[in-house]
C-alpha cells in the first residue's frame, strides 16, 4: 500500500505492465476504428478488475500530485519523490502523444465512471434523446469546477500541511479489496461508491470535475500527436457533435477533454472520425 511518496514495487511494477497493455490495446482497436462496444466494455472490466479490484489502484495518477505538493512543506524530500516525478512524467508523455487515453481506458476509476455512464449516455441521437435524468454542463463550467478545487487543495495542502484529496481519494477505495478492515478506507470507499452511482446521471464526474490529474492532463492532450478527428468524408451532419457527452466532437476541437470513448464514431454514418496524426 501506498504510503506518502513510497508505494510497493511488487504491486506498481504490474499495474505499470497493465496500463501500458491496455492503452497499447486500446490504441490499436481506435486506430483501426474496430472499438466495438463490447471491446470496450471487455477492456473496462479488465481494467476495473484487475487494475482496481486486485491490486487496489497502485500507482494511481493523483498520488505524485499530492506527493509533489507535500514537499513545499518539507513533509518529503526530494530525492525520494523521484518515482512519483516519473510516475507523473511518464503519464503526461502519454497525453501528448496519445491523448487521454490512459484515462479513458487505463485508469480503474476512469474505466469504473465510463462503464456506468454508458446506461445513460448513448451514442446513438434516438437513445440519447430518450436518456432520463442527465446532467450535462458546458465545459467551460466544468474547468471553473476543477481548477477552483485544484486551486483550494493545493493551497490547502502546501499551508495546511492537509490534503483534501488524500482523504476523500476514490482511487484509494479500490484498496478495499485486499484491506477490507482498514478503517481509514471507509471514506475513500465511500467516494467512489458516490462517484459511481453519479456517473449514471454525469458523464465521469470526477475526471471532469474534481481529479487534479484530469486537470492537468487536459492541458497537454490538447497538444497531442494523434487524436480523433474528422476526414474529408465528413458532411457536417452534426450527429458526434449531439451524443459527445464533454462537447469535444466539434470540427477543430482541440480533444483536451476527449477520453476515447469511441460515441462520435459509433454515431458516425459516413465513418468520417479516424484517430489521426495532427
Amino acid at each position: 500500500m501506498m504510503q506518502g511518496s513510497s508505494f510497493n514495487m511488487s504491486t506498481a511494477i504490474p499495474m505499470f505492465i497493465l496500463w501500458l497493455s491496455i492503452i497499447c490495446i486500446s490504441l490499436v482497436i481506435v486506430f483501426k476504428s474496430k472499438m466495438k462496444k463490447s471491446y470496450a466494455i471487455i477492456i473496462l472490466i479488465v481494467s476495473i478488475g484487475l487494475g482496481g479490484i486486485l491490486l487496489g489502484a497502485v500507482p494511481n495518477a493523483i498520488m505524485p500530485i499530492m506527493n509533489i505538493l507535500m514537499v513545499f512543506r518539507g513533509q518529503i524530500p526530494i530525492p525520494s519523490l523521484m518515482p512519483m516525478i516519473i510516475i507523473l512524467g511518464v503519464l503526461l508523455l502519454s497525453t501528448f502523444l496519445i491523448a487521454r487515453m490512459f484515462c479513458g481506458y487505463a485508469c480503474p476509476l476512469g474505466a469504473l465512471q465510463e462503464l456506468a455512464s454508458k446506461l445513460n449516455f448513448k451514442s446513438s441521437v434516438k437513445e440519447q434523446n430518450r436518456k432520463k435524468y442527465a446532467i450535462t454542463t458546458s465545459q467551460q463550467t466544468a474547468n471553473i469546477i476543477r481548477w477552483s478545487f485544484f486551486l483550494i487543495f493545493a493551497i490547502i495542502s502546501v499551508v495546511w500541511s492537509l490534503s483534501i484529496v488524500q482523504i476523500i481519494n476514490p482511487f484509494t477505495g479500490f484498496k478495499v479489496f485486499t484491506n477490507p478492515f482498514t478503517a481509514a478506507l471507509v471514506i475513500p470507499l465511500v467516494s467512489i461508491i458516490v462517484v459511481t452511482i453519479l456517473s449514471f446521471f454525469i458523464y465521469r464526474p470526477w475526471c471532469r470535475y474534481l481529479c487534479p490529474f484530469g486537470a492537468i492532463s487536459t492541458l497537454t492532450s490538447r497538444y497531442s500527436m494523434y487524436k480523433l478527428s474528422r476526414t474529408d468524408a465528413c458532411n457536417e451532419c452534426g450527429l458526434c457533435e449531439k451524443v459527445c457527452p464533454t462537447q469535444e466532437a466539434y470540427a477543430n476541437s482541440k480533444k483536451g477533454e476527449c477520453y476515447n470513448c469511441n460515441r462520435c464514431v459509433e454515431a458516425c454514418p459516413n465513418d468520417a472520425i479516424k484517430m489521426n496524426k495532427k
